[in-house]
């Protein structure tokens, strides 16, 4: 069985009659510092190997006499796009067709939700989770807030949505012997 890695994250509402579905929503880290983007990078975690993945456990922190809850099925709880190394994608408006096999939701509770990211690549993506106000007049609706993520290392394994697609560090490597090799031609031409 592949090891987890937990990442705690605090998801925080607050009242706000000024935005869309009259509330407010910002990431913290476990030392609540507000995060800007949920990074997920396997070499900064020590002892971290490429083929083990990051259990984050998001727990909803709201301000007294709010009711919301994260969305009861993990499929409507967390939604992703994925972009590129470089860009970042719309984010998610409509649950996607197809389960989502690198970052996911495992299980979902009233106020917290826990997701498994596989990091395989590097790239960008973003991401919805979603709430529901059982006590409002419309139980069933959706509340999203979309941060946007990026997994920044890579890790294993190296085929994604059965395209084969080299790892960033053997590219990196690849690129950085060709240039030395390119240099040294260049400086033999010149010599000779």
């Amino acid at each position: 069985m592949t090891k987890l890695w937990p990442k705690k994250i605090n998801i925080v509402a607050a009242p706000d009659p000024h935005a869309e579905n009259g509330v407010t929503f910002h990431m913290e880290d476990q030392n609540g510092d507000e995060l800007e983007t949920l990074v997920f990078n396997k070499d900064q975690e020590p002892g971290m190997k490429k083929d083990e993945h990051h259990e984050v456990r998001f727990k909803l922190i709201q301000e007294s006499g709010m009711t919301l809850e994260f969305a009861q099925s993990p499929s409507d709880a967390l939604w992703v796009a994925w972009g590129t190394r470089d860009t970042y994608p719309a984010c998610p408006q409509t649950k996607p067709a197809q389960k989502d096999t690198i970052f996911y939701a495992t299980k979902s509770n009233a106020n917290t939700l826990t997701a498994i990211n596989t990091n395989p690549t590097e790239c960008l993506f973003s991401f919805s989770l979603n709430f529901v106000d059982p006590h409002s007049s419309t139980p069933t609706k959706l509340i999203p807030y979309d941060p946007g993520g990026g997994n920044q290392d890579g890790g294993e394994p190296p085929f994604i949505g059965g395209d084969i697609s080299a790892s960033t560090g053997t590219v990196r490597v690849i690129a950085l012997a060709v240039g030395v090799l390119a240099i040294a031609f260049v400086a033999f031409r010149l010599l000779s």
